[in-house]
């Protein structure tokens, strides 16, 4: 398909008009000089994957779209006008140029870049939709001046959703078109950790002023069609900081709701742009539940790791979070402050959002539900990682916030100290302690407890679940749960891991009927297998350090071989059908 830009423009006489055209890369950027850009009702300027650089001012009186690419003002004093607003895709004021619009509704899909000064004068909206959700770059250097509209889409409206405001003083009628601020089935709520009753404030009040850095809690209702809320006014930019508290009260245990006070994400892991004084390395996620409006369920990111595999490091525009300031001697003071180095240009990223460790390669997530209910599972994760402790690490442990959606459970794992945790780092040692697991249900029923996530080093040890009330070990695999009836209330002192190491020392043996036979010869990896437990058999082929190397399913009995490219060594194969798990020792020479 041919790339490029068409234009058609009725022009004013005596104004010059310079088009320039240079293929860069497959773009196409085309340079207008002059005074203005003039277009005449019915009059179109289109284009495609170009970059539209323009010196004069645009007076749009017809159709001024759909340049899937970028558009420049790199003039003097230029303006934004005319009877029909513009629809940008992204957008960039350069330096030494003063952009001011005068016709409302012009849009931007994508990205503003602002390098000279934008005067938006309450008519910029930054749009939002299932697609993604367009921003303000904080790499620019210039100004963003007077009020601009930012959209936030999301999925459903139903129930709770956390937010902040991207904004210096808005207030909480900015909600006010979106949702019913009168109405019952809606709440507005800020979190105050200095109150020694829960921390939650009634803040549903239209002059209220959205603090930045504040997250708020807003329930929006029982409607779960898809919902876009808009929230406008002068954008924040630049250094923030805000002053938080850990009193160890009852109820709020130095929890804060903060929330992101840019246009734009931020990322939680980069180098450079936070300072975290006595405040914990972790930040913790809010679902709203499907079917219960008032409930939800909490998710958590620290170091790399997710404890739901869904949350992670990136937090979008108009996002609120809880972090937890450090314990020590109460009151502890920290301050949470960041500038325009922690944002990014993910447009992409939606309220809950997925991602990699930081080079974590041994993991363990465990779930807990009720039998009868696959949305009632809570994840709790426990992975190796070097320098930290069985006792509670803010730079390595999650917490554990409990759900409010009363048909979750509520699982963790509880540390040498006492402390639940979320996730929980533990030294790479050979031998692991008893691991002490608990979880708070709010009805009776029948729960299982199974493995959702495994591996690295994991993989090479064999995982035993222990009901030392009925006196029950089973040994965990990802097809093989526990299972046991419990009635509503908190068991903590009962449920354990114990972690057996598998011997790497064991002779290879004759293939026998019922049985799994690997073995190497040179650099052939040789696999008999006669039995398959669950109807299936999945092989994993890992070095010393508990990388995966190979890892393949298996749904027939019979001879197999693979064909390895590794190094001279030795080699840990693990064989796992059902309940059944047997593990090789391999030594590789060419």
């Amino acid at each position: 398909m041919e790339t490029g830009i068409s234009i058609l423009i009725k022009y004013k006489a005596g104004l010059k008009i310079l088009l320039l055209f240079m293929m860069l890369d497959s773009d196409m950027l085309m340079e207008v000089t002059g005074q203005n850009i003039i277009v005449s009702p019915g009059t179109t300027i289109s284009g495609t994957a170009g970059t539209l650089l323009l010196k004069g001012s645009v007076v749009n009186n017809g159709t001024f779209t759909n340049l899937n690419d970028t558009v420049v003002f790199n003039g003097s004093v230029q303006s934004v006008g005319g009877s029909v607003p513009v629809t940008f895709e992204n957008l960039v004021i350069a330096a030494g140029s003063t952009v001011t619009a005068t016709t409302a509704g012009q849009t931007i899909s994508e990205m503003l870049i602002s390098n000279g000064t934008l005067n938006s004068n309450g008519m910029f909206t930054i749009l939002s939709d299932a697609s993604g959700t367009g921003l303000i770059n904080g790499s620019g250097t210039g100004q963003v001046n007077g009020n601009i509209t930012l959209q936030r889409y999301l999925s459903t409206g139903f129930g709770y959703k956390y937010f902040s405001s991207p904004f210096q003083a808005a207030t909480v009628a900015e909600f006010s078109d979106d949702i019913n601020l009168a109405s019952s089935s809606t709440a507005f709520y800020k979190y105050d950790e200095s109150r020694t009753s829960t921390g939650w404030v009634n803040f549903k009040v239209t002059t209220n002023t959205l603090v930045p850095f504040s997250g708020y809690a807003v329930n929006l209702g029982p409607a779960t069609a898809a919902n876009t809320i808009d929230i406008k006014g002068t954008v924040n930019n630049g250094p923030l900081a805000v002053t938080l508290y850990n009193h160890n009260y009852t109820y709020t245990k130095g929890f804060n709701l903060v929330g992101n006070p840019y246009p734009s994400p931020i990322d939680w892991d980069v180098d450079e742009g936070w300072t975290r004084t006595n405040i914990d390395n972790a930040i913790y996620y809010f679902r709203g539940s499907p079917s219960n409006q008032w409930g939800g369920n909490y998710s958590s990111y620290i170091n790399g790791i997710s404890s739901d595999d869904t949350s992670n490091n990136i937090i979008p525009s108009m996002q609120g979070f809880f972090v937890h300031v450090t314990n020590g001697v109460y009151p502890v003071e920290g301050e949470l402050s960041m500038d325009n180095r922690v944002r990014i240009t993910d447009r992409v990223q939606t309220f809950l959002k997925s991602g990699d460790g930081k080079g974590v390669t041994s993991l363990l997530r465990l779930t807990a539900g009720y039998s009868d209910n696959p949305l009632s599972f809570d994840p709790t994760v426990i992975y190796f990682y070097a320098g930290s402790t069985y006792s509670f690490d803010g730079k390595y442990d999650a917490l554990k916030i409990y759900n409010t959606d009363p048909a979750v459970t509520n699982f963790y794992s509880v540390g040498a100290d006492g402390t639940m945790l979320s996730i929980s780092a533990i030294p790479p040692d050979d031998s692991i302690p008893e691991i002490s697991l608990g979880i708070k249900t709010a009805r009776d029923g029948t729960v299982n407890f199974m493995i959702k996530d495994v591996c690295g080093e994991f993989l090479n040890r064999t995982i035993n679940f222990i009901d030392k009330t009925l006196g029950q070990t089973i040994a965990l695999s990802t097809n093989n749960y526990y299972t046991v009836f419990l009635k509503a209330g908190e068991y903590q002192g009962r449920f354990f891991l114990n972690f057996n190491d598998i011997s790497t020392s064991l002779n290879d043996v004759a293939t026998e009927e019922g049985t799994i036979n690997i073995y190497s010869v040179r650099n052939i990896i040789k696999i008999d297998i006669n039995d398959l437990n669950a109807g299936k058999g999945e092989i994993f082929i890992m070095n010393l350090s508990g990388q995966v190397l190979y890892q393949k399913e298996y749904y027939y009995q019979g001879h197999y071989e693979i064909l390895t490219s590794v190094n001279d060594g030795i080699y840990i194969a693990r064989y796992i059908s059902g309940d059944r798990i047997v593990s090789k020792k391999l030594i590789i020479r060419r």
